[in-house]
């Protein structure tokens, strides 16, 4: 029973059993449209983020490599230039939302901090399909998608990240 009870228990995580793997180089299409409500009552959206290079981090409360790859995007933003906006996207339910602010505070983010929508945990969004944690999206300063890295990415995979996203 504890086996099968353990096993149905995770069955709604955001986990994978393989490395993780880079998305092919996209396109450059049209400017991604999004909205999330923060905790905080703001909104991070394709409208406040234009104009910056933008991270965004999807990941959950409960994943250590999401709180790993956290931290890693906090120390290369800090001295990556120019400026870029970066956010994290719980993919929890809304009612995680205080967990969310207490894991954010013990790692030192200071970036708005979203829940999902349920468009996008249904993968109904522009931003497609999540289907693993941590997962890093970054948008050029018009707004168009220049990566999407599912997994765990070191401290140079975020930097060439971000530093082609400031090149478009």
């Amino acid at each position: 029973i504890g086996a099968a009870l353990g096993a149905s228990a995770l069955s709604g995580c955001y986990a994978r059993d393989t490395e993780p793997v880079a998305a092919p180089e996209p396109e450059l299409g049209e400017p991604l449209q999004f909205t999330f409500g923060t905790i905080s009552g703001g909104e991070v959206s394709s409208d406040t983020t234009r104009g910056r290079t933008t991270a965004l981090l999807f990941v959950t409360t409960y994943d250590l490599p999401s709180q790993a790859e956290a931290q890693l995007l906090r120390d290369v933003l800090s001295s990556h230039k120019p400026v870029a906006n970066a956010a994290i996207v719980m993919m929890e339910a809304p009612q995680a939302a205080g967990l969310a602010q207490v894991w954010a505070d013990s790692i030192a983010l200071k970036w708005p901090i979203a829940m999902a929508s349920p468009t996008l945990m249904a993968g109904d969004s522009q931003l497609g399909r999540i289907t693993g944690v941590p997962t890093l999206i970054v948008l050029d300063r018009r707004g168009r998608l220049l990566a999407n890295s599912e997994g765990a990415l070191g401290r140079e995979a975020i930097r060439e990240c971000l530093t082609r996203a400031d090149a478009h």
